[in-house]
């Protein structure tokens, strides 16, 4: 019988089903344009995770959830990869680009470094090695080809982001793409921290739109999981255009239908 695999988010998903091929069946628990912060798991979420054979989830506090659900179920559960350990996490710390909130805290957002990625492949391919020993060098291989596809990845966010005239990335959201920021030397400025569910405050706002207009900043952009009225104000105020970005962690139901796949979104 193929391993069943449950993942927390739309990247772990992708990832786990490309290293396990036809070996396995993936499943992933975030219901399609859910917010990872606040989804509440059904019983059905909880028989499903109790019935894998291995659970992947980011970790860094990204799924507040799933620590009640292990709780539950008990001893003689899943084998559980949690992604965050020895990872290079950046801190959200309390200062520029963060709201107070979460001083101190691992920002969670790490798939969006695409050298990030390709280390969570490795453990993926170790741990399904581990549960089914005859598909190990299928599991190899799998987890090879999806690396060099995330080299190439890399090399085209390198290529298009070398010349940028500005290097700041105004976002009217919360901070989800300090990774992205961090491996191509952007500065991300974001209207509040790394909750998607707190609001800026009106002196933020105006700090954030102060800042655009003195350099210049002709692109506010918006998180494609969020409506784009608060970077609609703030682009009115400077005379910007609003683009969307997606932070990858989910796909809407139409991204659903569509079959997009984590590199459709990132490219």
């Amino acid at each position: 019988p193929r391993l069943r695999i449950a993942a927390s988010i739309f990247p772990l998903k992708e990832f786990a089903a490309a290293v396990a091929g036809e070996r396995a069946e993936v499943d992933m628990l975030l219901p399609p344009g859910a917010g990872v912060h606040t989804w509440q798991p059904t019983a059905g979420d909880i028989l499903k995770i109790s019935r894998a054979d291995l659970v992947v989830c980011a970790g860094a506090g990204l799924e507040p959830w799933l620590d009640d659900i292990f709780k539950g179920i008990g001893a003689g559960g899943p084998d559980v990869l949690v992604a965050a350990p020895d990872l290079p996490l950046l801190e959200a710390s309390g200062g520029e680009g963060h709201g107070h909130e979460g001083h101190g805290r691992a920002d969670p957002h790490f798939w969006l470094d695409f050298e990030i990625d390709q280390g969570i492949i490795e453990r993926i391919v170790e741990a399904l090695a581990r549960l089914d020993p005859e598909g190990g060098p299928a599991y190899r291989n799998n987890g090879n080809a999806y690396k060099a596809r995330l080299r190439e990845l890399d090399r085209k966010f390198k290529e298009g982001l070398k010349s940028c005239r500005g290097r700041t990335v105004v976002v009217a959201g919360h901070a989800a793409f300090g990774y992205l920021a961090r491996k191509y030397d952007l500065r991300q400025v974001a209207l509040y921290g790394l909750s998607p569910d707190s609001q800026p405050t009106p002196r933020r706002t105006i700090e954030v739109t102060e800042l655009a207009r003195k350099m210049g900043v002709r692109t506010i952009f918006f998180e494609n999981s969020v409506p784009p009225d608060l970077a609609r104000t703030v682009a009115g105020e400077i005379g910007a255009r609003t683009i969307g970005l997606h932070a990858g962690h989910n796909l809407s139901r139409a991204e659903m239908m569509k079959a997009m796949t984590f590199f459709d979104i990132m490219e």
